[in-house]
């Protein structure tokens, strides 16, 4: 097992003390496993729906909708060319998948699953996210550079935002203020998304290289980032700063926030969840290391159930890097993907 291993920072009293203690830690375990036999295997995020116990699952071409009370499929929202991510608006009946290859976002009825529209974003979408405050669905482009902004009610384009960086995961909270992951720049942009213009950003390039997964606590207003040098950077998104941060022991696509227990879920893709919370002494440790599967590294969170699921397949071989990349390729075998189930227990 890999050491848990806490990166000094000299932090500010007012940043050392963790602000959300607990008095006991709950430990998770594998539960169990959803397979989803498809084709070719090619997944990225997951998405959840408690107030109706599903979670949506981008794999291949199309989305698979679980019911969690059951584990099993339920729905298949097909001709997503290039699925990536979800986002959901229950106010608006609506859901929203970015399709990457297609360059379209698909529109679909949350109660039916049926397709409404297709949207044309141009080519490149990925990470997408629902912000409450503002009623909108954001969209950042990765070929274009330009975040869209989607009205929920009609699928139409109401806004758009240029950057000039490689955008990654996006996350809003709540109040006014939306986070967007910009990897080539190491910065966060924060994001006005009624306006549509850029507020400020926040340098994490002297602890995070290319940050990925992105995750808040609202209360805090701490972010939680994946980076890909497999470090997970804690930032006070008022202050700008880094607060903290620890190393994981691979890259994670992905990070979630448990409010409840105010513990941090980043998966690797060595095949490790490392679960973060507040340390006794102040600021962030980690508290488990769980071993899940190789390929794990994206994953939704259920507060209401204290559940994880992970998106996975079965693999066969590791393969040196595509030209430019760092990281080896990985093939799995067909037919194999599955959503690996992580359940809360107490301490």
């Amino acid at each position: 097992m890999i050491k848990p291993r806490l990166l000094a920072l000299a932090l500010p009293p007012g940043l050392c003390a963790a602000p959300f203690a607990r008095a006991a830690t709950p430990r998770f375990h594998v539960a169990g496993q959803i397979a989803l036999p498809a084709g070719p295997v090619k997944w990225d995020y997951l998405a959840d729906e408690p107030s109706a116990h599903r979670i949506f699952a981008a794999q291949g071409d199309q989305v698979d909708v679980i019911d969690t009370r059951t584990d099993r499929l339920v729905g298949t929202i097909a001709n997503v060319r290039g699925a990536h991510g979800i986002a959901l608006a229950p106010r608006f009946g609506h859901g929203f998948a970015t399709a990457g290859m297609a360059g379209t976002v698909t529109m679909f009825d949350l109660k039916t699953l049926r397709t409404i529209r297709t949207i044309d974003v141009g080519k490149g979408p990925d990470a997408i996210a629902y912000d409450p405050s503002s009623r909108r669905v954001l969209v950042p482009n990765e070929v274009s550079q330009t975040l869209f902004a989607i009205d929920p009610a009609n699928g139409g384009i109401v806004g758009s935002l240029p950057f000039h960086a490689d955008p990654e995961f996006i996350v809003a909270d709540g109040r006014g203020r939306v986070y967007l992951n910009l990897k080539s720049a190491n910065r966060i942009a924060v994001i006005d998304p009624r306006r549509m213009r850029i507020l400020r950003e926040i340098d994490v390039s002297h602890a995070c290289t290319g940050p990925t997964g992105l995750a808040i606590d609202r209360a805090a207003a701490r972010l939680f980032v994946s980076c890909r040098n497999d470090v997970l950077a804690v930032v006070d998104a008022r202050g700008g700063k880094v607060v903290a941060s620890l190393q994981l022991p691979g890259f994670a696509d992905a990070v979630r926030y448990d409010a409840r227990d105010a513990l941090a879920l980043a998966p690797s893709i060595d095949g490790t969840l490392t679960v973060i919370g507040a340390s006794p002494r102040g600021g962030y440790r980690i508290v488990q290391r769980l071993g899940t599967e190789p390929g794990a590294r994206t994953m939704t969170f259920d507060a209401a159930t204290r559940t994880a699921y992970l998106s996975t397949a079965r693999q066969v071989a590791v393969l040196p890097p595509a030209p430019g990349k760092t990281y080896p390729r990985r093939a799995f075998k067909p037919g194999s993907f599955r959503v690996l189930v992580v359940r809360a227990s107490a301490p």
